[in-house]
C-alpha cells in the first residue's frame, strides 16, 4: 500500500504544474486584506469570550474537574491492621502473639519490631528496633514476642514487615499499670 502511494507521489512530481497568473499574489493579498479581516477575528467569534456564562461554566468544569481528580489521587490508606489492647503488670514478662497474614510468600522480608512507652523486648532492654529478615509464607504467620513491662502507663508494639518496596504495619497497644487488672 505504502509502494501505491510513492508512486503516485512521483508521478504527481512529475507532471508539469501550471504557473499562476501574474497578477494572483496582489489578488490574494487584496482580497485577505479587505475591511481589515487581517488584524481582528469577526465578531460572531469575539462575542462568546465576553459573555459571563462562558466564564462561570468554564470555572464550575474547572472545580468538578479538580475536585474528581483529588478524589481518584488521593494517597493510599496505609496497611495498617486495628490495635489490640493488652494489659501488663510492672515488671510482668509475657509473650504477645502478633500474626502476620500474607497473600504469598515473602521470600526474605524484613521484619522490624519497635516497642515504645514502658514497653521492652525480652532481652533488648536498651534496644527500642530490631530487625531480622525472614521467609514468611503464605496465610497465617505466628510471631511470639516476649515483653516486658518497665515504666507505668501505655506502650505500643509494633510490628512492620516490608518486602518488594511494600509495607505492613500491624500494632498492638499495650498498658503497664502498678497493680493487677483485668488482663486481655
Amino acid at each position: 500500500m505504502r509502494n501505491d502511494f510513492e508512486a503516485i507521489r512521483r508521478a504527481l512530481r512529475r507532471m508539469p504544474a501550471p504557473e499562476p497568473r501574474p497578477d494572483f499574489v496582489d489578488r490574494a493579498l487584496a482580497k485577505a486584506t479587505a475591511n481589515g479581516n487581517l488584524t481582528r477575528p469577526p465578531a460572531q467569534w469575539r462575542q462568546p469570550f465576553l459573555s459571563w456564562p462562558l466564564w462561570l461554566g468554564a470555572a464550575l468544569g474547572a472545580g468538578l474537574t479538580a475536585a474528581i481528580m483529588l478524589v481518584l489521587l488521593r494517597p493510599a490508606a496505609p496497611d495498617v491492621q486495628p490495635q489490640a489492647q493488652f494489659v501488663l503488670t510492672l515488671n510482668e514478662a509475657r509473650n504477645i502473639d502478633v500474626i502476620i497474614d500474607s497473600e504469598r510468600d515473602l521470600d526474605d522480608a524484613t521484619i522490624r519490631i519497635v516497642a515504645s512507652g514502658g514497653i521492652v523486648l525480652d532481652g533488648f532492654d536498651n534496644d527500642r528496633e530490631i530487625d531480622w529478615h525472614a521467609d514468611l509464607k503464605r496465610g497465617n504467620n505466628l510471631l511470639s514476642l516476649p515483653v516486658v513491662a518497665r515504666a507505668a502507663g501505655s506502650g505500643q508494639l509494633m510490628a512492620v514487615v516490608e518486602h518488594d518496596g511494600r509495607t505492613r504495619r500491624l500494632t498492638v497497644a499495650l498498658k503497664v499499670s502498678e497493680t493487677k487488672e483485668r488482663r486481655s
